[in-house]
């Protein structure tokens, strides 16, 4: 069933009626020359420009397509508001497969679209998207980060992203065992990706027993011949899931890792990783507290490229940047005090404290409209 747009009706009732929706802005682009077709997702601007990356990946569909934009624009306006920055939520995707239909043309007119918002949306790297490529959607859009440093950027943004999911994973440990040491533990992170093989540095350098997996082969390799010992390998995310002995689970993939098929089976005490919407659905997260499951929010601890790439916007520090990203801890911790002390799951406390900052920041906004002064100049 379609509108009379011809865009799936359940698309629009997503946008506008659902809990998932409620977004500021939509932008459906299209560019036939190049093949481009993407999605821009802005889903709050109250404390300030939306920030989030840009997806390259080759959905099933154009709905699929629109319906992941929506959902992880959401999760930016509620990473960037726990990571502290003055940035709303907003995310792109790319419809396609990155190895076949990537090209210049398209990267251009790609950020063509995003600097016809003014602003209002700056973009980033994600999944299927590299430094090179904002290097070259910066060449038509000013409101890029994640370029490399020959051309005024940041670089890789993985590097704090690993570092922060390693933050909150210390901080998981200190709250369920008292000790934020990871010496000796067996934690097993499914994706060795641009996130996971540097969040495996960490974790061997304080003496973690790391398990790993990867979908490619070649991934896996790459760990396993730099580590003469203290890292293994399992087929696939399944095995990983259900290892004997297994202290913390960290998903660095792709979303969805958390649902009803994994939850039940999951040995691990506590879950940390970087992977964006980690929950396939609301009520995982009961499920997970109900197993006596710690559940980092994946959305706090992976803000450390966020952090890198907000940071781009202003001459970047890249100390400067790690010094924000180690608060990771400290706001991890926090979570856990405020789900005890509301008697509610982490991820809701998250949700409560994040939707409190944007609030306030919206209700200042109203209310500087609202001054005398502000009004005598309409």
């Amino acid at each position: 069933m379609t509108d009379v747009t011809g865009a799936p009706a359940d698309v629009l009732h997503t946008l506008f009626h659902s809990d998932q929706g409620g977004h500021e802005q939509v932008v459906l682009c299209q560019d036939r020359a190049s093949g481009l077709k993407a999605v821009i997702a802005i889903h709050s601007t109250a404390l300030g420009p939306a920030l989030g990356g840009t997806r390259f990946y080759p959905y099933a569909s154009e709905a699929e397509a629109v319906a992941d934009a929506l959902n992880l624009a959401r999760g930016m306006s509620y990473k960037n508001a726990m990571a502290g920055l003055d940035h709303g939520g907003g995310k792109a995707v790319i419809i396609g497969d990155p190895d076949r239909h990537k090209s210049e043309e398209l990267l251009l007119a790609y950020g063509r679209f995003v600097a016809s918002l003014g602003g209002r949306y700056v973009t980033a790297c994600d999944v299927g998207t590299y430094v090179a490529d904002m290097d070259v959607v910066a060449r038509e859009c000013h409101w890029t980060t994640g370029r490399s440093p020959e051309n005024g950027g940041a670089g890789d943004s993985s590097v704090l992203t690993a570092f922060g999911v390693y933050q909150g994973m210390r901080a998981s440990a200190q709250h369920l065992w008292g000790d934020p040491s990871l010496r000796d533990r067996r934690v097993g992170v499914a994706g060795v990706g641009k996130v996971g093989h540097h969040l495996v540095e960490h974790l061997r350098a304080e003496g973690a027993e790391v398990v790993i997996t990867d979908v490619r082969e070649e991934a896996v390799r790459r760990i396993l011949d730099r580590h003469a010992s203290g890292v293994t390998a399992v087929a696939d995310t399944g095995a990983m899931i259900r290892l004997e002995g297994l202290d913390v689970y960290a998903p660095c993939a792709l979303g969805g890792a958390l649902n009803d098929d994994s939850v039940p089976v999951l040995t691990a005490k506590i879950v940390c990783g970087a992977a964006n919407n980690q929950l396939a659905h609301p009520g995982v997260e009961k499920d997970l507290a109900d197993r006596g499951i710690l559940y980092a929010p994946d959305y706090v601890v992976n803000a450390g490229g966020v952090i890198q790439v907000a940071d781009e916007l202003h001459g970047f520090d890249f100390e400067r940047c790690k010094a924000k990203a180690a608060k990771i801890f400290d706001t991890t911790l926090a979570i856990f005090a405020r789900a005890k002390a509301d008697g509610i799951p982490p991820a809701a406390a998250a949700d409560r404290i994040a939707e409190q900052r944007m609030h306030e920041a919206a209700a200042a906004r109203r209310g500087a409209e609202m001054t005398p002064a502000a009004i005598s100049r309409v």
